[in-house]
């Protein structure tokens, strides 16, 4: 492997703990960092201009490799990540941040609910100058895909959760009293729910739920999981 793939493989494992944060951040307030989408834009153009110059060193010229395709790295076991154009990454950019856009600004338009952010936008068209086009449809197939298995599976959840509560009420008879709480405790079930632990507990009001089940979920984990698929596609 040479001196260049190592780099770009560096600069891929640098977006994939990048995105890693942002997921982090994204689950616990609901928002995508500028910053953080703007630190992976700074480090798309610092690995083109390092590309450049490794151009130049071989003798192949700044322009070049500036322009022309990343080399292709094998990670293990044996996986190929080809390497794409700097127009290539221009294209997805465009096509996956405006296009997201324009669905987003659509569905809104006739569903008037709330669906993909402002940060989400443009995390994807970020993403897309390390994946270009066809991965970067791929990435975000893949995390549409999941975020739709991940609600389904949150419903299930809440409506299994929601009949065992009942079964437990029926079962404790005229006190009503739960197992194991003693009498004048509150009742948790605005913060029990799966979608509700750790660090989003704090979204408990029936306004909420109601906007999550929507779609206002965090999109940045999905995302961070649809490129990790892409990257190996």
């Amino acid at each position: 492997m040479t001196y260049v793939s190592i780099i770009t493989l560096v600069t891929y494992a640098l977006v994939l703990g990048l995105l890693a944060v942002v997921s982090v951040i994204d689950v616990r307030s609901r928002r995508v960092p500028n910053v953080l989408a703007g630190a992976l834009g700074l480090l798309w153009v610092a690995w083109r201009v390092v590309l450049g110059f490794a151009g130049a060193h071989m003798g192949l010229g700044f322009r070049a490799e500036f322009l022309g395709p990343a080399p292709d790295v094998l990670v293990p076991p044996g996986l190929e990540i080809g390497g794409i154009s700097f127009a290539s990454g221009i294209l997805g950019a465009v096509v996956l941040g405006g296009g997201l856009l324009v669905l987003t600004t659509v569905y809104e338009l006739v569903r008037h609910k709330e669906s993909f952010g402002g940060g989400d936008i443009k995390l994807m068209a970020v993403l897309g100058l390390f994946l270009g086009l066809e991965r970067g449809v791929v990435c975000l197939l893949t995390a549409c895909v999941l975020s739709v298995a991940y609600v389904f599976g949150r419903e299930l959840g809440r409506r299994v959760m929601g009949r065992g509560r009942r079964s437990c009420r029926k079962g404790a008879g005229a006190s009503d009293v739960l197992p194991g709480r003693g009498r004048g405790s509150s009742d948790p079930a605005s913060v029990s729910e799966p979608f509700l632990s750790g660090a989003i507990r704090e979204v408990t009001t029936e306004q909420d739920r109601d906007s999550l089940l929507a779609g206002t979920m965090p999109f940045a984990p999905f995302i961070a999981l649809g490129t990790l698929v892409a990257f190996v596609a």
